[in-house]
């Protein structure tokens, strides 16, 4: 006699889902389907091995699928199969999925379903979690460890190669544009270059105070003067020795941290800052950057018609940044300019007109 027990126990471990004995199908030899009366329902493969549905063989012994399906319960246990299981963790993943689109900004949700699959999302939940405390732009500038440590709990996640790092570099560029970097979200990258230099600014016998980041909103700044921000430092030694009368500052390229500490205290005491820089994309870009932080700051010598008085002093870009937009009107039409003529104009050319 044929033990069907023992013949469906791996269907039962492998499957055992819904009691889907109805599609189950086992291997018997002739003589057994030949004892059982089943040969003319079975099918043959080109090895010759016969199969047949279980419940053909339930049938002969009088047992419903569900009688059978409790039988090996009652005989191998209460199980949960392979398909049991993933189906079982894919409603799971599916209720943490729908917990995490109800806890963070829609815009944050959004940004998720745009970048990565449901799959992704899921398998490192914790993190994408965390990462929706990296979506606003911090109002004041952070540095880069201490970030880090406020999104993800660890001062080195941010560091360039790891996981943070590149998901907080998509949430800056699609959110203010793919051109954007870390200091454009308000972020530093070190403390080791987060020094503001200045000249004829401070009481003192150098020309350039290095001023240590703590010391920003601790020393004591003049008032409602005119202050001049200079991208470049060999610029600013140069006016800064012509000019022992005017106070300057070099931003040297990026505006630092400190530096924007600076520009804010020296606001705050009603100064009036003008700013100049290269007159190429990358240029343009980064007093963009500078005007949308600090509204109140004028441009000096970046506008079209500067870089149509001074073309003669103009070269062709060895390399520059492609640069796709600007949010200042004034300069939008310089950048404009600039694409169009393809020739760029450094701040050192034209110093002597500053």
């Amino acid at each position: 006699m044929v033990d069907w027990l023992a013949l469906t126990k791996d269907l039962y471990l492998e499957k055992g889902e819904d009691q889907q004995l109805k599609n189950w199908r086992v291997t018997l030899t002739k003589a057994d389907l030949l004892d059982l009366g089943l040969l003319t329902k079975a099918k043959i493969d080109k090895d010759g091995n016969y199969s047949i549905p279980c419940y053909q063989i339930f049938k002969q012994y009088g047992k419903s699928p569900a009688e059978v399906y409790q039988e090996l319960e009652d005989k191998y246990g209460p199980l949960l199969s392979k398909k049991d299981k993933r189906k079982q963790k894919a409603n799971a993943d599916q209720l943490k999925l729908s917990k995490l689109q109800e806890d963070v900004t829609p815009a944050y949700a959004a940004f998720l379903a745009q970048n990565f699959s449901d799959k992704q999302i899921t398998s490192n939940l914790p993190f994408y979690q965390k990462m929706a405390k990296a979506w606003d732009k911090p109002a004041e500038g952070l540095l880069l460890p201490t970030f880090a440590l406020q999104v993800l709990g660890d001062p080195h996640a941010f560091d360039r190669g790891r996981r943070g790092r590149g998901l907080l570099e998509k949430i800056i560029q699609a959110q203010l544009g793919e051109d954007a970097t870390l200091e454009d979200f308000n972020v530093y990258p070190d403390q080791l270059y987060n020094f503001a230099m200045t000249a004829n600014l401070l009481d003192t016998p150098l020309t350039y105070d290095i001023i240590a980041l703590p010391d920003i909103d601790k020393i004591v700044l003049p008032e409602q003067i005119k202050v001049y921000l200079h991208e470049n430092s060999g610029v600013t030694t140069a006016l800064a020795s012509r000019f022992p009368d005017r106070a300057f500052v070099c931003t040297g390229g990026q505006i630092n941290l400190a530096t924007k500490k600076l520009i804010k205290a020296l606001l705050g005491n009603n100064c009036q800052l003008y700013y100049s820089g290269d007159l190429d994309q990358s240029g343009v870009k980064i007093a963009d950057n500078l005007l949308l932080e600090f509204p109140e700051i004028h441009l000096l010598n970046m506008d079209l018609d500067s870089y149509k008085k001074h073309y003669q002093a103009s070269v062709p870009p060895v390399k520059d940044k492609q640069i796709n937009e600007v949010h200042n009107q004034v300069l939008q039409k310089l950048l404009a300019e600039i694409k169009k003529k393809k020739r760029v104009i450094f701040e050192e050319a034209i110093h002597d007109f500053l």
